[in-house]
């Protein structure tokens, strides 16, 4: 079994099975040793966890819940695309979209879900860089998107 992949199976994650893109882009793009990981959202094959806007429809920590799974989505379509998350350097940029209610500030909390699970399968040194966006809507009612930007081994 992948060291990444059992990284985060012993920190209680599991990886869900890779789902196609809804519309005509790709999930990852490789382009020499960088793979840009198209946002995903927190989609399961029932349907979206937790949708609406974080500090109106949801809570913080169901937004965390949201940034873990959307996390857990790209790592899934980027371990698809380049063969396993062992070819997988390190993650150099996390971006992490908060449809947020009026007043809600609190988007770097929510990325810090994603940020965490990250540390835990790639480490923290080097570690990544990260934006927390709030955002008025996001595709499917979704709560929160995960991009990320990766280096891949040779």
């Amino acid at each position: 079994m992948e060291k990444i992949k059992q990284k985060i199976e012993a920190a209680g994650w599991s990886l869900p099975p890779c789902m196609a893109p809804a519309y005509a882009y790709q999930s990852v793009a490789v382009h020499g040793e960088i793979a840009y990981v198209s946002g995903h959202v927190p989609k399961t094959e029932s349907g979206d966890l937790h949708p609406g806007k974080v500090g109106r429809d949801i809570t913080l920590d169901q937004a965390r819940a949201a940034a873990e799974l959307a996390t857990l989505n790209a790592l899934s379509s980027l371990g698809d695309a380049l063969g396993g998350l062992d070819r997988v350097e390190r993650v150099v940029k996390l971006v992490v979209f908060v449809a947020s209610g009026e007043g809600f500030n609190e988007q770097p909390k929510v990325a810090e879900a994603a940020s965490a699970l990250l540390n835990v399968a790639f480490g923290v040194n080097p570690g990544h860089a990260r934006s927390a966006v709030g955002v008025a809507e996001l595709p499917r009612n979704s709560s929160v998107e995960v991009e990320m930007v990766a280096v891949v081994k040779t």
